[in-house]
């Protein structure tokens, strides 16, 4: 029997909320497989050798999304609140990963470990999304409908990420603004879950978690403005010389420095000639 049989008023708010959270588990879905391939890039660009970096960043997050999943056992109430902490925590991690990256490259020979520990974290909090959607979404659907269509908007929205990350994110945001492409995605899931289900949240936390967001969008405005300069400036800590030009291409990360009357030209962060 549905679980959503009833009141005809309540089965139609119910399928809306539920709507609500698979909306919510579709961008979270484009965000997570885009911030795979964020890191991985990252990894790629400071540490070298592609195959490797990408086989390990992709697989360790995966495992690290399996830990996720694993912990959301732990999680007994307020099953909403935790979600909207889970969002706007990835939301801040997403968004400051390639920053982090590019400072730490300038000051620190450990920005392999740094790039690495944001893609258990990452991939611990996006192991969380799916098993806590599942459990709020089972008031309104049945065990067979809800399991079933949480999961295929998760893996629709890794399609449509995978495609903006190749035709749209890498090409013409670059490891600059991308990040913060999911930082705002996963924030909006956050606040549209607060004002769909504002009714189902506690009142002790409505106050927190309007704080929290107003707190969460300031860091990220903040960051979005900074990181241009911030990248460039890690960029330039990179190199002997000073950078006169650098651009993402779809292909590789494009860097020309000017030393007196000599150009050269890097790829990859690697030196090809002058």
């Amino acid at each position: 029997m549905s679980v959503i049989s009833g009141n005809p008023g309540t089965n139609i708010t119910n399928q809306f909320r539920s709507n609500v959270l698979k909306i919510a588990l579709f961008a979270t879905g484009l965000s997570g497989i885009v911030a795979e391939y964020v890191l991985s890039t990252l990894a790629t660009y400071f540490l070298g050798d592609s195959v490797f970096q990408w086989t390990m960043i992709v697989s360790i997050m995966l495992f690290s999304m399996g830990l996720g999943s694993r912990v959301s056992q732990v999680f007994e109430h307020n099953l909403l609140h935790k979600f909207i902490y889970v969002e706007f925590t990835l939301s801040i991690l997403s968004a400051f990963a390639a920053l982090v990256a590019y400072t730490a490259a300038a000051y620190t020979m450990y920005t392999g470990l740094i790039i690495y520990t944001f893609s258990i974290s990452i991939g611990l909090l996006i192991g969380l999304e799916i098993p806590l959607v599942i459990r709020l979404n089972h008031e309104f659907e049945e065990l067979k409908v809800n399991v079933s269509s949480v999961m295929e908007k998760d893996y629709y929205g890794s399609l449509l990420g995978g495609v903006f990350f190749a035709f749209i994110g890498l090409p013409y945001l670059g490891l600059t603004y991308t990040p913060f492409v999911l930082g705002i995605t996963n924030f909006l899931v956050a606040l549209l879950l607060l004002s769909v289900l504002w009714s189902s949240i506690a009142e002790s936390a409505k106050k927190r978690l309007i704080t929290l967001s107003g707190i969460v969008a300031v860091v990220l405005i903040s960051g979005l403005v900074l990181a241009k300069p911030i990248i460039f400036h890690g960029e330039q800590r990179r190199y002997k010389d000073k950078v006169i030009f650098e651009q993402q291409s779809r292909y590789q990360k494009i860097v020309i420095t000017q030393w007196k009357d000599d150009y050269w030209l890097y790829i990859n962060g690697n030196q090809q000639l002058s």
